[in-house]
């Protein structure tokens, strides 16, 4: 499903600049785009929404990302939607434990547009 406009994401930052930087970049293709200020509305999203890809940073208060995702993979319902991890803190330590722990994709920040949609587009397929 490359058709951006046919896609819903749900992006999840406690950075309000980072947050609205990519909601912007989306909207622009047309992509339904649902946020969340942090890991708790975040979660709480999918239980109204089935996204085509979760957008989540890594360093935000409990729960962060990592706990994010293990919420995602641990529910049968949203086990097979593509999370992407976004961070200011990328490393090589910090990408390889994210594939490791079942991200699809770290991007690092600061977040540039055309690379931001050429990996959510590799990962959606």
């Amino acid at each position: 499903m490359t058709e951006l406009s046919q896609w819903k994401v749900i992006l999840v930052d406690d950075e309000p600049d980072s947050l609205n930087l990519l909601c912007e970049i989306l909207a622009l293709q047309g992509v339904e785009v649902h946020h969340a200020a942090g890991g708790k509305q975040g979660l709480a999203l999918l239980e109204t929404i089935t996204p085509t890809l979760i957008v989540v940073d890594l360093a935000m208060p409990k729960p962060d990302g990592w706990d994010v995702l293990a919420a995602i993979r641990a529910s049968p319902a949203t086990a097979h939607v593509p999370v992407i991890a976004i961070t200011a803190y990328s490393s090589p330590r910090v990408a390889e434990r994210a594939c490791q722990v079942g991200f699809n994709a770290l991007i690092p920040k600061p977040i540039k547009a055309e690379p931001f949609l050429s990996k959510l587009k590799e990962v959606v397929g």
